[in-house]
């Protein structure tokens, strides 16, 4: 890496972050070992702009193409995710690869047989007090093993959801509180891949002076219900499970193929010839062709056009969100070239510009006043934006419920609570909600999640503690349900409850 030692200021941000410990301070002016990478980071987090990549590879240095970063590593020495170590003029794994011990079949099978419960705990009722045994502990037998289902209609204060909203577009800042009918109910959460989040509910906010209209917001949304949020200083929206979202009034059809750097490496074979630099925009990564990878496998060279964004690895620029193309705050085309070496340009250069949902395409060409301006966009531009529209996913909306079992979603199971925790943990039991198999989060506790999607519409109530109303049910061998101390006098096989 290049220091400007007239910007350096010593502050020590290069020499505490570094991935491979290759930088030291010396008079509190930084010097780049032998192990330096050029990864970039150091230039990244420099608070005076200190820090600059150099112009030229040397000759002791190979670069790595395992990921965007492209490492300059020299001989004895690993990249910056010590994945990599070169030896000679080869980078070798620095592990072996893992090939886990095949389970057996006894294993497969027992997972198998448990897999889904003998009945679903809707309409099964609630018992109480917690010591009373569960509403019903059905059993059947399952090639020739006893299966029972425990079930119990388990009211739950430790309730919360996570709303996945598939779009692009900006809802709100995270962290920014969530109301309906003007009352907070949730939170921003991070956002995933293509798509945002917000997390409803929770104990704090359960017990908290919305709880009552929380929680039936809570069931109209595990009931697959429409229904209505405000995100504060963002977007007001109308959802429902498994339909696209209408944000701000408009309806979000479909949601982006990939980050507009991977979306890069997904076309690059299409861009070659079409124009002399391509910009992908998205808000979170937006992709400069001439930069990457790719686009030098495909034969461009370094252009000097930036995009908008701050710069993360080469070829690719972390966005900022916005209601212009890809999410960001470009609304016109021209826009997307944010800076340029005028004297390395020359007239007729042209940019293609698009973004990550293919709903928009443009050419940009340099005019003789060194000016991009828009010009008629060839079949063959036109070919890559359709290939990135058709291979979009449809826009929906979907949801997590979590939850937290304690008192008679557990004593009423078994009289050994603690047993009953365990097992789940070790698979010996399988926990389920409204027939759907949940995923019990690791760690003490029966903390879980489902995918409300999959559970038969109306399954959920509430009461006025407040609580949601959750069909639950634990399924297990009868061996196992005999060891946990389960109460042997309520089992009742499938069979006679049928009649």
């Amino acid at each position: 890496m290049k220091i400007n030692l007239e910007l350096c200021t010593g502050c020590g941000t290069c020499e505490k972050n570094c991935p491979l410990n290759a930088v030291v301070l010396e008079d509190k002016k930084p010097i780049f070992t032998a192990k330096c990478v050029s990864c970039s980071l150091c230039m990244n987090l420099c608070p005076n702009q200190a820090i600059s990549l150099p112009d030229l590879i040397s000759d002791d240095e190979i670069v790595c193409e395992h990921c965007p970063v492209g490492c300059r590593i020299k001989d004895g020495f690993t990249g910056a995710c010590q994945r990599y170590i070169r030896k000679g003029d080869e980078l070798v794994p620095t592990r072996s690869l893992v090939i886990p011990p095949p389970p057996s079949m006894q294993e497969i099978r027992q997972e198998i047989i448990i897999s889904h419960p003998v009945i679903t705990g809707i309409g099964a009722g609630t018992t109480y007090p917690d010591y009373i045994p569960a509403p019903y502990a059905v059993m059947e037998k399952r090639d020739d093993v006893d299966v029972v289902t425990v079930v119990t209609e388990a009211p739950l204060t430790y309730s919360s959801m996570v709303i996945k909203i598939d779009t692009e577009r900006f809802i709100g800042n995270e962290t920014a509180p969530v109301k309906h009918k003007g009352k907070v109910v949730g939170h921003v959460t991070t956002e995933q891949y293509g798509s945002k989040m917000i997390s409803i509910g929770g104990i704090n906010l359960m017990k908290g002076k919305n709880k009552v209209e929380l929680t039936r917001l809570m069931v109209n949304i595990a009931n697959l219900e429409e229904f209505e949020l405000m995100v504060e200083g963002g977007a007001s929206l109308l959802l429902e499970i498994g339909k696209p979202p209408i944000i701000d009034g408009v309806k979000s059809d479909n949601m982006k193929v990939a980050c507009g750097a991977a979306i890069m490496g997904m076309v690059g074979p299409m861009l070659k010839g079409i124009a002399d630099e391509v910009i992908i925009l998205d808000a979170d990564i937006t992709g400069l062709f001439s930069e990457s990878h790719v686009g030098k496998l495909m034969g461009f060279s370094p252009t000097s056009i930036k995009p908008p964004g701050t710069y993360a690895t080469p070829g690719r620029y972390f966005g900022e969100h916005g209601d212009g193309w890809g999410g960001t705050k470009v609304m016109d085309p021209v826009d997307a070239i944010a800076d340029f070496d005028p004297d390395k340009l020359f007239p007729g250069m042209r940019v293609l510009v698009l973004e990550v949902t293919g709903t928009k395409v443009a050419m940009l060409k340099l005019n003789e006043k060194k000016e991009f301006v828009k010009v008629d966009v060839p079949p063959e531009a036109e070919r890559v934006r359709k290939w990135i529209y058709e291979n979009r996913e449809a826009s929906l909306v979907s949801a997590i419920y979590m939850g937290g079992a304690g008192g008679s979603a557990r004593a009423g199971i078994t009289q050994n609570p603690i047993a009953l925790t365990k097992a789940l943990h070790n698979g010996e039991v399988v926990l389920s909600v409204g027939g759907v198999k949940a995923f019990v989060l690791p760690g003490g506790g029966i903390n879980f999640m489902v995918d409300i999607s999959k559970i038969k519409w109306r399954s959920f109530t509430w009461v006025p503690s407040p609580a949601m109303v959750v069909p639950i049910e634990y399924t297990m061998t009868k061996d196992v349900y005999y060891k946990l101390g389960g109460h042997k006098r309520k089992l009742t096989l499938l069979e006679e409850l049928k009649r």
